[in-house]
C-alpha cells in the first residue's frame, strides 16, 4: 500500500506562477487529517488536466494497486475532463484505491453522497473553465498574429524571426518579399508552383521550394 500525493500544473498555469509547492503543502495537511503520511509525490509540470488521469500516472512510472491512496489538492488538479474524471473514479473504486480530493474527502467512498454530487457538478465547471482558457489562448494568439508576433516554428517564406519566446516577431525580408510578390503575379497567370520555384532562382537569386511558396501564398507557416 502506497500513499501518493498528486501535483499538476499546465504550461499556461506555469506562466501564471501557479505553485506546485502550495499544492504539496495542502496535500500533506490533508493526509495528516486522514491519519496518513505521503510516501511519494507524483509531479506533472506542463501537463494538461484534460489528459487521461491514469495515463498521466503511467507516464510517471506509477501503476496503482489495491490498497493505494492518491491525495490531490484540488479537483481541477485531478482532472478537467468530466468523462475521464468519472471513469477514473469508477476505476479507482473497482481497484479498491482511495482517491482523496481536498474539500471533498474520499470520492471513492460510496457513502460520501455529498462529495459524489459535488464532484459531478464541479467537474462540469472544471471542463468549462478549460474551454474558457483555450478560448482566451486563441484570442491571445490571434491578437499576437495580427500585431506581427510569431507563434512558434520556422518563419514562412518572406519573413525572418527576431526575438525569443513572447517577444518573437516576424520581420519582412525585402528580397524574399519581392520574390513573393513576383510569385503571386505568376501564379495569377496560371504558372505552376514548381515552375515559379525555378523562375525565382533565376530572376531573384532566391532558392525556395514550391511547397514553401504555396504556404507563403496561403499565409501559412512552415
Amino acid at each position: 500500500m502506497t500513499i501518493y500525493g498528486y501535483v499538476r500544473v499546465s504550461t499556461a498555469e506555469q506562466v501564471d506562477n501557479t505553485s506546485m509547492q502550495e499544492q504539496r503543502r495542502q496535500i500533506k495537511g490533508n493526509a495528516m487529517s486522514h491519519g496518513l503520511a505521503i510516501e511519494r509525490f507524483i509531479e506533472d509540470g506542463g501537463v494538461s488536466g484534460a489528459d487521461p488521469f491514469f495515463a498521466r500516472l503511467e507516464a510517471n512510472g506509477v501503476t496503482l494497486k489495491e490498497g493505494d491512496t492518491v491525495i490531490v489538492a484540488k479537483l481541477d488538479r485531478f482532472s478537467r475532463d468530466l468523462l475521464d474524471a468519472l471513469q477514473s473514479i469508477k476505476a479507482c473504486k473497482e481497484l479498491k484505491i482511495k482517491l482523496i480530493i481536498n474539500g471533498h474527502g474520499d470520492v471513492t467512498d460510496s457513502s460520501n453522497i455529498y462529495a459524489q454530487l459535488m464532484l459531478e457538478i464541479l467537474c462540469s465547471f472544471a471542463g468549462h473553465e478549460r474551454r474558457v482558457l483555450k478560448e482566451r489562448q486563441k484570442v491571445g494568439q490571434a491578437a499576437k498574429r495580427k500585431a506581427g508576433g510569431h507563434l512558434g516554428g520556422s518563419a514562412k517564406f518572406g519573413y525572418r524571426v527576431e526575438g525569443d519566446g513572447k517577444a518573437a516577431v516576424l520581420v519582412a525580408k525585402p528580397d524574399e518579399q519581392a520574390a513573393l510578390a513576383y510569385a503571386r503575379e505568376m501564379r495569377a497567370t496560371g504558372i505552376s508552383l514548381r515552375a515559379i520555384s525555378g523562375i525565382l532562382k533565376t530572376s531573384h537569386g532566391v532558392v525556395v521550394s514550391h511547397e514553401a511558396i504555396r504556404r507563403a501564398l496561403l499565409g501559412e507557416s512552415k
